[in-house]
């Protein structure tokens, strides 16, 4: 289990909310994902699986990479999480 804080869930969620998509490598030891250099990938891999898990995420895994777009519950989801109107 890996604890994420809260900013760290914020500068992940406000990428989902801004892009639309994100594209995770599945690879634990990295220490930043690609995209997001403040938080570690691992963070990124399991807010993901959260995420995908309740719904609000779509995802694609192909050669080690996975690939997940926001669906509108999802959307909805990201507004109200980052208070955003």
């Amino acid at each position: 289990m890996v604890l994420v804080s809260k900013e760290n869930k914020r500068y992940i969620y406000a990428y989902l909310l801004r892009e639309g998509v994100i594209v995770v490598k599945k690879d634990s030891y990295l220490p930043k994902h690609q995209n997001i250099p403040e938080v570690t990938n691992l963070e990124v891999q399991m807010v993901v699986k959260s995420l995908k898990s309740r719904g609000f995420l779509a995802d694609v895994f192909n050669w080690q990479w996975g690939y997940y777009t926001v669906t509108n519950n999802g959307v909805k989801y990201l507004v109200k999480e980052l208070g955003v109107s």
